[in-house]
């Protein structure tokens, strides 16, 4: 009884939110109540002001925003189908990292407003409410989709960890408030964080992680392709839809390889027939290939030697390793043993391993793909480490899907247990610290021994006990300074923040044979000095490079200063590990402008 009142409760919101929005004033849109338009064209400016004259806020194409209100061209530019002025919309369009307003005129974008059907109801009926608002939305814009709820036994937080502890997922950025400091992650003696892999990756945090797996980020008409199931359709999945979504890239062509048996066959073909014998959606193989090789293709998709044969491998099966000439061996080795010889060879193939590895086992959507949530025992069964592989993955699909409105397409969603109140929000990129792990917690009869990625821990007491905390430079301690113990079981929780505003709890289950005082004291211990980047040609560490430098490295050469720590490493400038009279021309021609030291 309780969850119809709650469904009749959000249904008349969503009446009241649309008989208040219903009306439009020709001289002023009503900005109190936020719709919705999808920009349906390519390069579609949204300026600063409600004219083609005002400067561009930015270009957008095939996407939805949020409809603020709008007014009249202030140029009165006049509509030819109206013969009055253009109605401008004033909108809000977000990415993942910067928010854009202004203004988009009336001919370029198409009005939505959510609208509710008793069939749609009975969707609605497993998802939390949180959900709800957005799949209204998304229901008015497709009426055919079907929205599934897919009930995860694993709690939110637990399988945010697992991600966290088992299975580091990456990013690659130059913000260390994204970066993760957990073990593997971060270097504590020489303050370093760690690249987990080649190209600049580094282990995400938990927030970061947080964000991509909160489904509440991402149902919206321009993300919500990451939860689409893969499974083949004929009907749906045309060679047309396939030359659409590749056009402009390297699979816009036709098979070149004269040992192919369907050389001279443009590759959507090859693709449609891979996705019939994979079983895969067709248009997830052309995704993916294109997510795996760049739109202008690579060395394994466009045919490479490995023991005299020409070999391909257009979804980076077994292409790994810790640097891109390992990387790229692996690939190559890989579709030699497979006998992966032509492109359809690689392609059909290639896509058949897909289809048996994922689809055919339930991880069949990008997000089960990349986050293994049904299955946390085989976590480490996931396709890729990046965080936000799932999301980037199904960019290819908007183009393809988001106009096709009549379309019914299936959406496996994710419904986590003990889901927060507030959606996850993707932390902002600053060079704070994730440092939210005590360095030491010392206390006597504390068992295990202290470890900092360690969380819970036992303790027995007498009587009235002091426990030490020690935070890192730039974190503190945050929680109860005393705690009153009652005889027997206690739960005494040490909670740390860090530099970057996040926390973390440490539990420490107290069993006291009396009651008793335990008091909490804290020390912060000394920062780690990072690394310096010392500039070449640069001996006395004023940033800059000049005749005293020439002057310092020639004084060194002979002998008459000694150059030691990095104004030794500045004197080096060809990395040599010596300072030589090439050191010295080299600092010279900078100073003449020949060469450039960096």
């Amino acid at each position: 009884m309780t969850s119809i009142k709650k469904t009749v409760s959000f249904l008349l919101c969503f009446i009241i939110l649309i008989c208040s929005i219903s009306v439009i004033s020709p001289i002023y849109i009503n900005s109190e109540t936020t719709r919705y338009g999808f920009i349906y064209e390519s390069g579609v400016n949204i300026r600063k002001d409600a004219t083609t004259k005002s400067d561009s806020v930015t270009k957008v194409s095939s996407v939805f925003v949020d409809v603020l209100g709008g007014k009249l061209d202030t140029n009165d530019e006049i509509n030819p189908d109206t013969k009055k002025a253009y109605i401008w919309y004033s909108v809000s369009y977000t990415t993942s990292t910067t928010e854009y307003k202004g203004y988009v005129r009336e001919d370029l974008i198409k009005i939505v407003e959510p609208q509710l059907d008793p069939e749609f109801e009975k969707q609605l009926e497993d998802f939390p409410d949180s959900y709800k608002a957005s799949l209204v939305l998304l229901h008015s814009l497709y009426p055919n989709w079907q929205f599934i709820p897919d009930k995860v036994s694993t709690a939110f937080t637990e399988s945010v960890d697992l991600q966290d502890r088992l299975f580091y997922k990456l990013v690659q950025t130059d913000s260390k408030s994204w970066f993760s400091m957990r073990k593997g992650c971060y270097d504590w003696t020489n303050g370093k964080f760690i690249e987990t892999d080649s190209g600049g990756w580094y282990g995400a945090s938990r927030e970061v992680i947080s964000y991509y797996m909160d489904p509440r980020n991402f149902l919206n008409p321009n993300d919500i392709y990451l939860y689409m199931k893969q499974s083949y359709d004929s009907d749906s999945q045309t060679v047309e839809g396939i030359e659409e979504l590749v056009d402009g890239t390297f699979l816009d062509a036709k098979i070149t390889d004269k040992n192919d048996k369907n050389y001279g066959k443009r590759y959507a073909e090859v693709i449609k027939t891979a996705g019939k014998q994979s079983k895969v959606n067709a248009y997830v193989l052309a995704s993916t290939i294109l997510q795996e090789q760049g739109t202008k293709g690579a060395t394994l998709s466009k045919g490479t030697t490995y023991k005299d044969k020409t070999v391909y491998n257009f979804f980076n099966f077994g292409a790994s390793g810790s640097n891109s000439t390992e990387v790229l061996n692996n690939g190559k080795k890989y579709a030699y043993e497979q006998g992966w010889f032509t492109p359809t060879d690689s392609i059909v193939n290639g896509a058949i391993k897909y289809g048996t590895n994922y689809i055919s086992i339930g991880q069949d959507t990008y997000f089960y793909k990349n986050y293994n949530v049904l299955e946390p025992d085989r976590i480490w069964h996931q396709y890729a480490q990046n965080v936000a592989d799932s999301l980037n993955s199904s960019k290819f699909l908007k183009t393809t899907y988001m106009p096709k409105q009549d379309m019914a397409l299936q959406f496996r969603i994710p419904v986590f247990e003990g889901l927060p109140d507030e959606v996850s929000k993707l932390p902002e990129k600053s060079q704070k610290l994730n440092n939210y792990y005590f360095s030491d917690i010392k206390t006597e009869g504390l068992t295990p021994s202290f470890n900092r990625y360690t969380y819970e821990y036992s303790l027995s007491l007498e009587s009235d006990a002091k426990i030490t905390v020690k935070c890192p430079s730039g974190a503190k301690y945050v929680g109860e300074k005393e705690y009153e113990l009652k005889q027997g079981e206690n739960i005494v929780n040490l909670t740390i923040k860090s530099e970057s505003g996040y926390t973390n709890d440490y539990t420490i289950n107290v069993y006291a044979q009396n009651d008793c005082k335990l008091t909490i004291s804290t020390k912060t211990e000394a920062a780690v000095p990072s690394e310096t980047t010392v500039k070449k040609g640069d001996t006395n560490a004023d940033g800059k490079i000049t005749t005293s430098d020439l002057a310092n490295v020639r004084l060194h050469l002979l002998g008459l200063i000694n150059l030691k720590g990095d104004n030794l490493k500045g004197a080096d400038t060809n990395g040599d590990g010596k300072i030589t009279t090439s050191d010295l021309a080299n600092v010279r021609l900078h100073l003449l402008g020949l060469i450039t030291l960096k």
